[in-house]
């Protein structure tokens, strides 16, 4: 029985298992992408619903003629979502105009908040 090494043809285990290290760290650097891209989607939807809020609120707020200097606080549902804003209404050193800092988010106690606006409207 003539055995000759040398010529057979394939992988050693070594090839094989070197092989499968580097398909799997590639392949869990495609799931990490893919989890990071759809964290990075909901984060965006969630930011883009809350300045649509902030938009609508504040258009709100410009049309109410009985707006008082102060607080003022609501919910608002958007696309399936409860958003939560406040806004707050201050003079400014110009006594014909006041200022509007609204926040949105959609925690009720706005400890982060997902959209900023600031609108100026004239004193009442």
């Amino acid at each position: 029985m003539n055995l000759n090494l040398k010529s057979k043809k394939g992988f050693t285990l070594l090839e094989v298992m070197l092989a499968m290290v580097i398909v799997s760290v590639g392949l869990v650097a495609l799931v990490q992408s893919a989890q990071t891209g759809g964290l990075t989607t909901t984060a965006l939807r969630e930011k883009t619903g809350a300045y649509h809020v902030a938009d609508q609120v504040m258009l709100l707020l410009y049309q109410k003629s009985d707006l008082k200097v102060g607080s003022h606080q609501g919910q608002e549902l958007f696309a399936g979502q409860d958003y939560y804003w406040q806004a707050e209404l201050k003079t400014t050193d110009n006594i014909h105009i006041n200022r509007i800092d609204l926040i949105v988010g959609l925690d009720r106690r706005l400890d982060y908040s997902d959209a900023r606006l600031t609108g100026f409207t004239k004193s009442r």
